[in-house]
Protein backbone atom coordinates (compact mmCIF):
# COMPACT_ATOMS: atom_id res chain seq x y z
CA UNK A 1 0.00 0.00 0.00
CA UNK A 2 1.59 3.28 -1.07
CA UNK A 3 0.44 6.47 1.06
CA UNK A 4 -0.09 9.78 -0.57
CA UNK A 5 1.57 11.66 2.76
CA UNK A 6 -1.35 13.05 3.64
CA UNK A 7 -4.18 11.61 5.95
CA UNK A 8 -7.70 11.06 4.68
CA UNK A 9 -9.03 13.37 7.87
CA UNK A 10 -6.99 16.24 6.21
CA UNK A 11 -8.59 16.11 3.11
CA UNK A 12 -12.15 16.53 3.84
CA UNK A 13 -12.87 20.50 4.01
CA UNK A 14 -15.26 22.49 5.70
CA UNK A 15 -17.73 23.08 2.81
CA UNK A 16 -20.32 26.40 3.69
CA UNK A 17 -22.28 28.26 1.47
CA UNK A 18 -21.63 31.73 0.89
CA UNK A 19 -24.03 34.57 0.44
CA UNK A 20 -23.72 34.01 -3.40
CA UNK A 21 -24.96 30.72 -3.25
CA UNK A 22 -27.57 31.50 -0.78
CA UNK A 23 -28.87 34.39 -2.98
CA UNK A 24 -28.58 31.60 -6.25
CA UNK A 25 -30.56 29.14 -4.40
CA UNK A 26 -33.13 31.80 -3.10
CA UNK A 27 -33.56 33.05 -6.72
CA UNK A 28 -33.93 29.15 -7.83
CA UNK A 29 -36.50 28.77 -4.91
CA UNK A 30 -38.59 31.58 -5.92
CA UNK A 31 -38.92 30.30 -9.39
CA UNK A 32 -39.14 26.81 -8.20
CA UNK A 33 -42.43 27.77 -6.14
CA UNK A 34 -44.32 29.02 -9.38
CA UNK A 35 -43.91 26.06 -11.65
CA UNK A 36 -47.64 25.07 -12.11
CA UNK A 37 -48.76 21.92 -14.23
CA UNK A 38 -45.72 21.52 -15.21
CA UNK A 39 -44.92 24.91 -16.40
CA UNK A 40 -42.77 27.59 -15.24
CA UNK A 41 -43.38 31.13 -14.91
CA UNK A 42 -41.75 33.65 -17.15
CA UNK A 43 -40.40 36.05 -14.29
CA UNK A 44 -39.24 40.00 -14.88
CA UNK A 45 -36.13 40.63 -13.51
CA UNK A 46 -37.86 43.52 -11.66
CA UNK A 47 -40.39 41.13 -10.36
CA UNK A 48 -37.60 38.65 -8.85
CA UNK A 49 -35.72 41.21 -7.77
CA UNK A 50 -38.80 42.25 -5.54
CA UNK A 51 -39.51 39.03 -4.24
CA UNK A 52 -35.65 38.80 -3.35
CA UNK A 53 -34.13 39.39 0.31
CA UNK A 54 -31.65 41.51 -1.39
CA UNK A 55 -33.95 43.86 -3.83
CA UNK A 56 -31.15 44.31 -6.53
CA UNK A 57 -32.40 43.87 -10.24
CA UNK A 58 -28.46 43.80 -10.90
CA UNK A 59 -27.06 41.82 -8.75
CA UNK A 60 -30.41 39.26 -9.75
CA UNK A 61 -29.26 39.34 -13.03
CA UNK A 62 -25.56 38.64 -12.48
CA UNK A 63 -26.72 35.61 -10.34
CA UNK A 64 -29.32 34.86 -13.37
CA UNK A 65 -26.14 34.69 -16.11
CA UNK A 66 -24.23 32.38 -13.20
CA UNK A 67 -27.37 29.82 -13.07
CA UNK A 68 -27.67 29.99 -16.97
CA UNK A 69 -24.24 28.74 -17.19
CA UNK A 70 -25.17 26.00 -14.61
CA UNK A 71 -28.30 25.25 -17.31
CA UNK A 72 -30.84 25.94 -14.18
CA UNK A 73 -32.41 28.59 -15.71
CA UNK A 74 -33.18 29.81 -19.44
CA UNK A 75 -33.71 33.64 -20.57
CA UNK A 76 -36.63 34.14 -23.05
CA UNK A 77 -36.19 33.90 -26.10
CA UNK A 78 -33.61 31.19 -25.47
CA UNK A 79 -30.04 32.78 -26.13
CA UNK A 80 -31.39 36.21 -25.40
CA UNK A 81 -28.99 36.88 -22.52
CA UNK A 82 -30.68 41.41 -22.86
CA UNK A 83 -34.18 39.88 -22.14
CA UNK A 84 -35.97 41.46 -19.02
CA UNK A 85 -37.77 37.52 -18.97
CA UNK A 86 -36.18 34.37 -17.33
CA UNK A 87 -37.69 31.07 -16.46
CA UNK A 88 -36.19 28.11 -14.22
CA UNK A 89 -35.28 24.75 -16.05
CA UNK A 90 -36.28 21.09 -15.83
CA UNK A 91 -32.77 20.69 -14.24
CA UNK A 92 -32.90 23.75 -12.22
CA UNK A 93 -36.02 22.62 -10.76
CA UNK A 94 -34.87 19.46 -10.01
CA UNK A 95 -31.77 20.96 -8.66
CA UNK A 96 -34.16 22.99 -5.82
CA UNK A 97 -35.96 19.42 -5.26
CA UNK A 98 -32.36 18.10 -4.68
CA UNK A 99 -31.44 20.71 -1.87
CA UNK A 100 -34.53 21.13 -0.82
CA UNK A 101 -33.93 17.95 0.95
CA UNK A 102 -30.95 18.72 2.49
CA UNK A 103 -30.11 20.51 5.28
CA UNK A 104 -28.87 24.08 3.96
CA UNK A 105 -28.03 26.71 6.31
Amino acid sequence: MSQTGSDSSSIRTSRTLTDAHRKQIEILQIMADHISQSQPKHFEINELSDLTTFKDEKEVLRYLLILEGQKLVSPHPHGDFTSSQWLITKEGARAVRTFTGSAIQ
